[in-house]
């Protein structure tokens, strides 16, 4: 036996996640959940150090067979084979269940009380007798999360909570109850209730098997024409039920969606939310019509979550949003109850549970909405102490009215549609020219169709646009003329060719897909463009067909393509119904007018922008694309390919900005080779005016000027062995065989195309990100805190934020840029550091662990990362002033709206009037070269210069900006306390003159120091 060391849980754990020859993803992790039996989790769904502690932790195991076992002390970890399919195997596992993404729903039984038998037993799915049943004029229905007790059972009381719970839904008296977390003993105390036996059907009986460990149970007053599930995991399910009302059928559903506890969270919910809505979509009869639908339940994500969107695109309405506008709504709020307190993992307060309503007739509106169990339960306090409540969530009630149905649904609601017929968006004909120069060459539909962004097809048949015309026109009654720029191309893929297409950018961002939307509601069974890609419908003119090609090669092709082609912008103010008759092509049949009348496209922050410059012409957006275009063919000449990133690849740059690149290169060129070599073509092409190695930075680069555009351009270098591939490629395959500088270099890249990928996505969309992000760091210029290098933020981290804003911002802030503008200055002047900024799920789980984790804004690719280390206690201070200072100003500018109260915004920091003393910072050198050498190592250098002086909790630094790029480097100094004076005092000997030499010495140090170069620290009264 052997005498090892019994390794630790966790030991075991990061053997299996880094060990190279292990998969993850093969293995089990089984663990004490504090009940009477374990619970296995995935191991790549397992967190460490989350919630489940390692002392939780009872085994691993791969298939059948356990590889570590804590209580019978096996270790078999390290005789698992390099290459297990080899070994003789255990018997071989069951298969996986079916992929989130397909799951499907399976029949059940439902249940009613017999009299008779004094039994509950399995209820008949019919709708016969239903005549004899009332049309319910109003319905109403009641959520409820009930809290299981798998975990922490001893501070939960459930009896108590059981009875309370139960009597809480009586009182309600609600017509339909979807309740959540029902385990087997609240279903035994529920069935015994008179009332539930008297008055409802149940989705569950005596046999509990939906409810194990726990789930969801719907009661309802009215039978279920038929039942079904959707089952996602043991936990995680969907319980559905047809209603077999007298005048036509109501579906209700009721969902527990995954939270984000896990990692893994939210791309579970997505799936689940994706099969729900494909559900809803399938529904109808025989005669084409569309069903009302409820669905009722704990949806576990708030209002600012990208699902709330899908839903409301999918035509359902929120009643709570609807009835209650404004009112938060909360029903998980650790504020006020002691249960949510206790089994919250983020403190956040949060809407979980809605019911959403989707009634294509308008027959079924909600009227009344509110909250029950708010209050503690009477009696005596929960276990631990604090008040008990029925619950960790708080339920919702909503009363709904249902209208009678038309004696016939228009023909224009049945018809099956056709590919004779279309609605599209049609650009108008002065704008066509360059457009139908690419589709005369390319596409090979150009004789039948006008240039046209297609929102519904096929459509009904020309014979029925009359009554398709009166629901559209209804359908786009609160639709407002909106902006379309086609500024880019993208394509799709099939098996043999490729479709090349115009990318019609909105403006304000999502204005396209809610109108392609409400044009779905209103014709629910058009739906075909929303359906067909799981990213659901994608606003696209189309430009022409390619040939089936390698995706670099496609990409090439719409390269050039975009570099000739110049934006073309034009206001949406009408929809077109279009059709063709035989082989004709197609023609406009009729039009219908967006309602809201005309409203202008622009506001006066943006031409305060304009004037300002920071919105490059055309011209100067060329200029630049010509520089950056000689510089790629220059790195090409050298074996490299040249990849900008930053405000360039997001396109807010101006005619200043420096365009940062990285150039990757195979692994036989050297970074100082790379930068000598482009040194070189640099001299011999001329309009270079300088280039200038800096071996010594964090990140080495080339600094140097071409065709008066300045670059930063730092190298990556390729392991040995691997081909040229994309930028995401190679991190992704090949990130641990980079040296740090080239990793850090590809971040670069990766960080700013992972943030447009978040922009394009979802929120307010990439053009008003731009113009956000532009009006920000005008002032942040404007006020001496855009520096990463000061102690301050840095491009990536006010992108982050900006993203961060624009990707959650409210619908009423988004449909301007003042608005979200606004949303941005409200949301981080009072946001409560340490808590980090997050945009994507993958970096959601940054863990604080450092001293200058004081200001986190977490870049958004792996690893996760603060781009704001260098932000200070004294800096911290000073954005946070500087934020609540711009809070105020927008608020006064929103209101006045003139280009005059904007400038406000942009008044420089009277700098002048800051601080009573001044350290000043001096740099000298012999030669222009030596003088930017040294420069440059002070502004690297004068953070760690800031937090040495801060270390003195008396003084409060704040750097200011420098005038010129070699100094000097001015920090305003201030002090508090009885002794601050003290503080500030540079006498020989004191903490600030000791800081200060040991600062000089450093200098003196440097290992790269020009010779003659000098530096001089002086501190200054103001």
């Amino acid at each position: 036996m052997s005498q090892d060391r019994f390794q630790t849980s966790r030991e075991v754990y990061h053997r299996i996640r880094w060990d190279p020859r292990f998969d993850g993803r093969e293995f089990v992790i089984g663990f004490d959940a504090h009940g009477e039996t374990l619970e296995e989790i995935p191991f790549v769904a397992f967190v460490p150090d989350g919630e489940i502690p390692w002392h939780r932790v009872w085994y691993f195991r791969r298939g059948h067979e356990k590889v570590w076992d804590r209580r019978e002390r096996i270790d078999r970890l390290h005789t698992l084979s390099v290459e297990p399919q080899q070994e003789p195997a255990p018997p071989p596992a069951p298969p996986p269940p079916p992929a989130e993404t397909t799951p499907r729903f399976t029949s059940l039984p439902f249940y009613r009380y017999d009299t008779r038998a004094k039994a509950w037993v399995e209820a008949k799915g019919t709708t016969g007798g239903l005549e004899a049943l009332p049309s319910p004029a109003e319905l109403t229905v009641a959520t409820f999360n009930v809290l299981y007790d798998l975990y922490d059972p001893e501070l939960l009381d459930t009896g108590r909570r059981t009875s309370a719970a139960i009597s809480l839904l009586r009182s309600v008296d609600a017509d339909i109850i979807a309740l959540q977390e029902v385990t087997e003993s609240f279903l035994r105390v529920l069935l015994e209730k008179q009332w539930v036996r008297e008055h409802y059907f149940l989705s569950e009986g005596p046999s509990a098997a939906t409810v194990q460990p726990y789930g969801q149970l719907l009661l309802s007053r009215f039978p279920f024409a038929s039942l079904s599930q959707c089952v996602f995991s043991r936990d995680k399910r969907i319980i559905a039920g047809e209603l077999a009302l007298p005048d036509g059928a109501l579906w209700v559903a009721t969902p527990h969606l995954t939270s984000n506890r896990a990692p893994s969270g939210g791309a579970a919910r997505a799936a689940q939310v994706r099969t729900l809505i494909d559900w809803v979509r399938s529904l109808g009869n025989e005669q084409g019509g569309v069903p009302d639908v409820l669905l009722v339940g704990d949806f576990n994500f708030g209002d600012d979550a990208p699902e709330a969107q899908d839903f409301e695109k999918a035509g359902f309405v929120d009643a709570w949003t609807a009835l209650r506008p404004g009112d938060a709504g909360f029903t998980f709020d650790p504020s006020r109850n002691t249960l949510a307190a206790l089994t919250t993992t983020s403190g956040q307060r949060q809407r979980y549970d809605r019911v959403l309503v989707r009634s294509a007739s308008g027959r079924l509106v909600p009227r009344e909405v509110s909250l029950f169990a708010e209050a503690p339960l009477s009696g005596p306090p929960a276990p631990g102490g604090d008040a008990l409540f029925a619950s960790d969530h708080f339920g919702l009630s909503c009363m709904l009215s249902r209208g009678t149905a038309s004696v016939r649904a228009p023909r224009a609601l049945t018809a099956p549609p056709v590919h004779q017929a279309a609605v599209v968006l049609i650009p108008p004909e002065d704008a066509w020219a360059p457009i139908q120069s690419l589709r005369a060459v390319h596409d090979s539909q150009y004789e039948r169709w006008m240039p046209h962004v297609t929102l519904l097809y096929p459509f009904v048949p020309e014979e029925y646009f009359g009554e398709a015309e009166a629901l559209i026109a209804e359908a786009l009654r609160d639709i407002e003329p909106f902006e379309v720029t086609l500024s880019g191309f993208g394509h799709f893929e099939h098996r043999a060719s490729v479709t090349a297409w115009l990318r019609p950018e909105d403006r304000p961002h999502g204005a396209l897909k809610a109108l392609q939307s409400a044009l779905e509601v209103a014709l629910p069974h058009c739906d075909e463009q929303g359906r067909k890609s799981e990213r659901g419908f994608t606003p696209h003119l189309s430009v022409g067909q390619l040939p089936r090609a390698a995706a670099s090669d496609t990409r090439r092709t719409l390269a050039a393509w975009e570099k000739e082609w110049r934006p073309l912008r034009f206001e949406v103010r009408e929809v077109c119904l279009i059709s063709r008759r035989g082989d004709e092509p197609f023609e406009v049949r009729r039009r219908v007018p967006l309602g809201g009348g005309r409203r202008p496209v622009g506001d006066s922050l943006r031409e305060a922008l304009s004037a300002r410059g920071e919105d490059s012409s055309d011209e100067v957006r060329r200029a630049r694309q010509s520089a950056v275009a000689r510089l790629e063919s220059l790195c090409t000449r050298l074996g490299t390919e040249l990849h900008p990133y930053g405000s360039y690849l997001l396109g807010t740059d101006n005619a200043g900005s420096d365009v940062d690149a990285v150039a990757i290169g195979p692994a036989s060129l050297s970074r100082e080779d790379f930068a000598h070599a482009l040194a070189s073509l640099l001299a011999e092409q001329g309009g270079a005016t300088s280039a200038r190695f800096v071996a010594d930075a964090a990140i080495p680069m080339v600094k140097l000027v071409l065709d008066g555009v300045h670059f930063d351009v730092s190298y990556a270098r390729r392991p040995e062995g691997v081909e040229p591939c994309p930028p995401a490629e190679l991190l992704e395959l090949h990130g641990a065989q980079l040296d740090t500088a080239s990793f850090r270099s590809v971040n670069g890249w990766t960080d700013t195309r992972a943030l447009l990928d978040c922009v394009e996505r979802e929120g307010a969309g990439p053009e008003r990100f731009r113009t956000v992000l532009r009006a920000v760091k005008a002032w942040a210029k404007a006020r001496g805190v855009y520096s990463h290098a000061l102690g301050y933020l840095g491009g990536l981290s006010w992108a982050v934020l900006v993203a961060w804003a624009c990707t959650r911002a409210p619908r009423e802030a988004s449909r301007s840029d003042s608005g979200l503008l606004a949303h941005f200055f409200e949301t981080f002047a009072s946001w409560p550091w340490p808590r980090p900024v997050t945009l994507t799920p993958e970096t959601a789980r940054y863990q604080l662990g450092n001293l200058r984790d004081i200001m986190p804004v977490v870049a958004p690719t792996l690893p996760p990362r603060n781009s704001a280390r260098n932000v200070s206690r004294s800096t911290l201070r000073v954005l946070g002033d500087e934020l609540a200072r711009a809070r105020d100003v927008v608020r006064r500018a929103r209101t006045a709206d003139s280009m005059a109260a904007w400038d406000a915004l942009f008044e420089p920091a009277d700098l002048d009037g800051e601080m009573p003393i001044r350290l000043v910072v001096s740099v000298e050198a012999p030669s222009s070269e030596a003088r930017e050498a040294a420069a440059g190592w002070v502004l690297g250098h004068l953070t760690a210069l800031v937090y040495r002086m801060e270390s003195d909790r008396r003084l409060f630094a704040r750097p200011f900006p420098n005038a010129r790029p070699e100094g000097p480097f001015v920090i305003g100094l201030s002090s508090r306390g009885l002794d601050g004076a003290e503080a500030l005092s540079a006498r020989p000997g004191s903490a600030l003159a000791r800081t200060v030499e040991d600062f000089r010495a450093s200098f003196q140090e440097w290992s790269h120091r020009p010779p003659g170069a000098s530096l001089s620290v002086e501190l200054a009264p103001r």
